[in-house]
Order: structure tokens, then C-alpha cells, then sequence
């Protein structure tokens, strides 16, 4: 693989000329939960009959879409692919010493151009999978609960399609990111992207509407294992496992809600951020001219409330967080965001499944180094080799 990493350039996954990938020094590319995949690749330059070498290459000027692609096992996993939204370069008197450095980021980016309104009926999952669809992309939407009719009750979309799809999973507490399923040799890469919209790790519901969320489960598929203090004659697969651990999580919540069209309520537990403003709040400076009026409270109904309730335990029930380093020829696999690993010879309590939380690719002649965090909402008893 020669550098460590394989850029292709275009829809169709050509690599990168060679005339360009002999003037690179590093690659960075930088992944988190339900964030854009963002990267920057950065080149030598040098001047040849007094033009830029590699800053006037047309496969690196804005809006060229280039994919990185790093090995994992026999096969090939593709960290980001996507437009180059920005460039930067530096000229130096003579050539030597220039460079020139390219960003971007992941196809999502394409989804928040343009601002639009529309109207959606039934669930907002359905409304997902309609617009995703829409760009070429596969889908892989978790149902929601709430169905949305004509009128006050409709699903209403103002902004751009990015914008719209991050606002309906922030309100059914899921995630929203995109993944790549690779196939064949590189020069000749096929990949398919899918745009999801669920949770992750895939939760449990529980039985009734209003009771709580079952805590979700972390399965490592067998192949992602990271070993910290092997006995001898096994190789750690990790340079770094620092841990931190929170034992004050909140545990509960509790609130009300009244749904707008038929007055129905419904109640959990929680308490208001801010305490409510008293009698003594003073009334609205009257400007000549101008109507004003307070704001008046939002509107929600119960499932809204609900969902937002179970995505507040959810994030707090993840108290575990690790930071790690390595390189990908001792781990043997890229660790990306979602994927579940299973950590091993870390002691009694600290080993098991966690989830990748976020990633950090940096990708240099000398080696491939990633810095990535880790989470798991339990630790192992020392005795039995359950979850606390």
C-alpha cells in the first residue's frame, strides 16, 4: 500500500494519480457520533516551469470528491469520501518548501445547500427515507413513534435537508451518520454509502409508552479486539488506555405534557433547567409603532417530551469514557465511530465492550496513528463478570 492510506478521486473511485500521491505528507481525517467526517490532506509543492506542481491540479480544486481508504485485515474500509470544501497553500521564494493542503468532508455536506419548506404526513422516519432516497444514498432509518396528519399535527420542514434529518433525529433520540461498504481491489474500489438514521447501539424498547428505555446492550462482532496488558508472548494492540469513570450519573427523570389537539396528558420524572419566572417580572416596554408581545410557551405533546427525557437518561448512562492511542498495524482494524470493540487484559472491571465514540486519523509516510475515545454504560463485577 506504499503510504498507508489509498485516495481516490471522482464517483467512480479512480486513485489518485501517482504524480500526485508521491508529493504527500499526511493525512488527517477526523470521526465522531452523529458529527460530519471531516479531512485534510496536505502535499509538498514545487514549482516546474513556473507553475504549482500540485496547487493547480484539477483533482484537488473545490468540490472534487476524494475517498480514503486504509486496510482492515484482507479487505479495505473507507473512512471518508466526499467534496473538498476548502484549499490552503503557501508559496515559497524558489518553490521548495511549499505546500498545499486540501479539506472536506463527508457527502452530508451536499444535503445543506439549499434551505426549503415542505409539509410531510406519517411517521418522520418515512419522511427520512423519502429525502435520503432522493440523493442515491441506501437507507437504514429506525421507525419513530410519533405520526404526524394535515394540519397543526404535520411534520414541517424549514431549512436545508441536513438541517431537517439532524432535527428528526435529535427529537426521536438517535443518531444520524453515514457509512461505506467496501468491496474489491484497490483501482478498482465499489462502495456503497448508506445514510443512517437510528440508534446506535440498537436499543431495546420497552413495553409500555411510558416506561423507561431499556439500557442498550454493547456486543463486540469477534474481529475487533483490543488487547492493553497481554501476558507474554501476545502483543498489546493499544499505547494508550486511559480511563475515566463517573459514579454520579443522573438515574431518573420525571415531567408533564398536554398534547395541543385533544388534551391529553401525560407525566414523567424531571425537574426545569431554569425556575419559572415570577409575578414580579416586569412588562413589555411599549415602543410607539410596534406591537410586542411575550413569547408564548412551545408546544409540545407527550411523545415529544418523552423522547427528550429518554435521550437525556440515555447520554447519562454512558459513564464510562476512555482515551486511546495506537497505530492501525498493531490494532489490525480502523476504529471508527459506532463500531463496537471488545477490550481485553484490561482487569476484571474495565474489560468487555465499549463503543467508539470518536476517531482521529493521522496518516504520515512513517505510519498510520489514530487517537480514538471509547464508551461503555456499565463496568464488570470482579466476581461474577456482570455489568455494574
Amino acid at each position: 500500500m506504499g503510504f498507508g492510506a489509498i485516495l481516490t478521486t471522482g464517483d467512480e473511485f479512480a486513485p489518485l494519480d501517482e504524480e500526485v500521491m508521491r508529493w504527500i505528507v499526511e493525512v488527517r481525517v477526523e470521526q465522531e457520533l452523529s458529527k460530519p467526517t471531516i479531512y485534510a490532506v496536505r502535499f509538498e509543492d514545487d514549482l516546474c516551469e513556473g507553475n504549482p506542481v500540485v496547487a493547480g491540479r484539477k483533482e484537488l480544486q473545490a468540490g472534487k470528491v476524494l475517498g480514503i481508504f486504509v486496510k482492515s485485515g484482507d479487505a479495505y474500509q473507507c473512512l471518508v469520501h466526499g467534496p473538498i470544501t476548502r484549499q490552503r497553500t503557501a508559496s515559497m521564494i524558489g518553490g521548495t518548501g511549499s505546500w498545499v493542503e486540501v479539506r472536506g468532508q463527508d457527502r452530508r455536506v451536499e444535503m445543506d445547500r439549499v434551505g426549503v419548506q415542505a409539509t410531510y404526513t406519517g411517521k418522520a422516519s418515512a419522511a427520512a427515507e423519502r429525502i435520503i432516497s432522493a440523493y442515491g444514498y441506501g437507507t437504514a432509518c429506525e421507525e419513530t413513534r410519533k405520526e404526524y396528519s394535515d394540519g397543526q399535527n404535520a411534520l414541517n420542514q424549514r431549512g436545508t435537508d441536513l438541517a431537517f434529518l439532524e432535527d428528526i433525529a435529535r427529537k426521536n433520540n438517535l443518531e444520524l451518520w453515514l457509512s461505506y461498504d467496501t468491496s474489491g481491489p484497490p483501482g478498482s474500489f465499489s462502495v456503497t454509502t448508506t445514510v443512517n438514521v437510528r440508534s446506535s447501539p440498537t436499543r431495546t424498547s420497552a413495553p409500555g409508552p411510558l416506561l423507561p428505555p431499556l439500557p442498550p446492550v454493547l456486543q463486540a462482532p469477534g474481529n475487533t479486539v483490543l488487547r492493553v496488558q497481554p501476558p507474554p508472548g501476545e502483543c498489546a494492540s493499544v499505547t494508550r488506555f486511559d480511563t475515566h469513570v463517573d459514579f454520579e450519573r443522573p438515574g431518573a427523570a420525571r415531567g408533564f405534557a398536554q398534547a395541543a389537539d385533544n388534551g391529553e396528558t401525560a407525566e414523567q420524572t424531571t425537574n426545569p433547567a431554569d425556575p419559572p419566572l415570577g409575578e414580579e417580572r416586569s412588562s413589555i416596554v411599549a415602543i410607539d409603532g410596534v406591537k410586542r408581545t411575550a413569547l408564548a410557551p412551545p408546544v409540545t405533546d407527550p411523545d415529544e417530551h418523552y423522547l427528550a427525557q429518554e435521550a437525556l437518561l440515555t447520554e447519562a448512562a454512558w459513564f464510562v469514557q476512555v482515551d486511546c492511542s495506537a497505530t492501525l498495524e498493531i490494532l489490525g482494524f480502523p476504529p471508527q465511530p459506532h463500531q463496537v470493540v471488545d477490550v481485553q487484559y484490561a482487569g476484571d472491571r474495565l474489560s468487555g465492550p465499549y463503543q467508539v465514540m470518536k476517531a482521529t486519523h493521522i496518516i504520515n509516510p512513517a505510519d498510520a496513528f489514530v487517537d480514538f475515545k471509547l464508551r461503555a454504560n456499565g463496568l464488570r463485577t470482579a466476581t461474577a463478570g456482570g455489568l455494574l
